[in-house]
């Protein structure tokens, strides 16, 4: 089984040399866990053949690439900011309007032809699904997060969205990540997430006397349930690294 590297110290052996080509991950955890870091250092951890494309929903794209710097991993990939085309399609077309709602400017007249340019709404599956078929093969796929399509989309959609890009993965010798914030969602949306995908990792923050311990696990492998474990994980100058617990 060919596989391609994490970029995460000790994570490759645990799985099976890294994540198997054609193999689509979930990464879930808590707020303040690190999953935004993973992703990260997943992506800039890119053979010199993949294709590699990173789809933000929360964060500048500069600030991205600012913090892979920071880290000295790879950032020639390609970033999609569906966030920012968000804003400028959506959200600020709404605070336009209601600034003027404000004023006392009726709706007639904000919206009157060639007064006021406003796009069409945007449809962000769609656009979602257009990135994907843009890759070429073999490539490298994350998408964080899957808050931001749960948020703004219909959980039916966003689960049929989720199934082309798993499709698209193994037919196409690519890999992708998805990551996504635990105890937000109904049981069926969690369930029918991780019922999709081939390997479920998660990261959580844990309360103890002392402070927090910070446990990495490998909850899923589709067809290897031998590698499930439980590691802890802490952070370098290189990034995440995780260690077996025994």
């Amino acid at each position: 089984m060919n596989s391609v590297p994490t970029g995460v110290e000790n994570l490759d052996s645990a799985l099976i040399s890294g994540i198997p080509i054609g193999y689509t991950v979930l990464l879930s955890g808590t707020p303040g866990s690190g999953i935004e870091l993973f992703a990260k250092q997943f992506i800039g951890s890119h053979l010199p053949e993949e294709d590699a494309t990173y789809i933000t929903t929360t964060e500048k794209t500069e600030d991205i690439i600012n913090t892979m710097k920071d880290f000295n991993w790879k950032t020639d990939i390609k970033i999609v900011n569906l966030g920012e085309e968000f804003y400028r399609r959506v959200l600020e077309k709404e605070i336009f309007i209601s600034k003027y709602r404000e004023e006392g400017i009726p709706a007639s007249e904000i919206l009157r032809p060639h007064k006021f340019h406003i796009e069409k709404e945007l449809d962000i599956l769609t656009l979602l699904t257009y990135e994907i078929s843009m890759l070429k093969s073999p490539f490298r796929l994350v998408l964080d997060s899957l808050d931001f399509l749960f948020s703004n989309e219909e959980n039916s959609r966003v689960i049929s969205t989720l199934r082309t890009i798993k499709s698209h993965t193994q037919y196409r010798q690519g890999v992708s990540l998805f990551t996504l914030v635990t105890t937000l969602y109904p049981s069926i949306v969690q369930s029918g997430v991780e019922e999709i995908v081939d390997i479920i990792l998660t990261m959580e923050n844990i309360r103890t006397q002392t402070g927090f311990d910070r446990i990495f696990t490998i909850k899923k492998f589709r067809n290897h349930p031998e590698k499930v474990g439980i590691f802890k994980y802490n952070f370098s100058k290189n990034g995440i690294i995780i260690q077996k617990i025994f």
